[in-house]
């Protein structure tokens, strides 16, 4: 599947968290339901902006540290190749993935819904807004996160195909974009 195509479906799928997030916010304040376009288009926007790098990234993990590996030649196997499950392999990437993976994410995510908020005059947060935001909403988003998305994580690294990654995840983060939507306010 192109960048392209994985970029238009995770967009898509963040745009559906985003307006399932506007339908439970008035049942979770006792408002009504009022459909606000501006948080709709700011998840597109930083869904095609973020979903490049993050294709990019599974593929790197995906060819430094791969899920499949030639097995030793050995008896068992007639000293033919024969491909096998790479157990260090898939925790090397879980791990990368769960650290630095979940952190960048994190923080760019606040970061872009920070300095694309408008104030009341209309101008731009300043930089030390979005410092703020992130240094505010880092820890509580990410501790949330690890409530998700590790185990998606190392089944995506077993059973999913590399090319299918970001768009099973951003299948999966429906649920985890709503939370985000809610949790930023949009």
């Amino acid at each position: 599947m192109s960048m392209i195509s994985q970029t238009i479906q995770g967009a898509l799928l963040s745009v559906v968290s985003n307006i399932l997030a506007q339908l439970i916010a008035p049942l979770k304040n006792g408002g009504s339901f009022t459909f606000n376009p501006v948080p709709v288009i700011k998840f597109f926007v930083y869904a095609l902006i973020n979903n490049p790098p993050n294709i990019l990234w599974q593929s790197f993990l995906e060819d430094k540290f791969p899920t499949e590996v030639l097995a030793p030649k050995s008896e068992k196997n007639d000293g033919k190749p024969t491909k096998t499950t790479s157990v260090t392999n898939i925790l090397t990437k879980f791990a990368l993935d769960q650290s630095f993976g979940a952190a960048i994410n994190t923080a760019m995510f606040l970061a872009f819904m920070a300095y694309t908020d408008t104030s009341k005059s209309g101008q731009y947060q300043s930089w030390d807004a979005v410092k703020m935001e992130v240094n505010d909403k880092f820890h509580p988003m990410i501790m949330d996160s690890y409530k998700l998305w590790p185990l998606f994580s190392l089944i995506s690294f077993i059973w999913i195909p590399v090319e299918k990654r970001v768009v099973a995840g951003a299948t999966v983060g429906i649920l985890w974009g709503v939370y985000l939507s809610l949790a930023v306010g949009s």
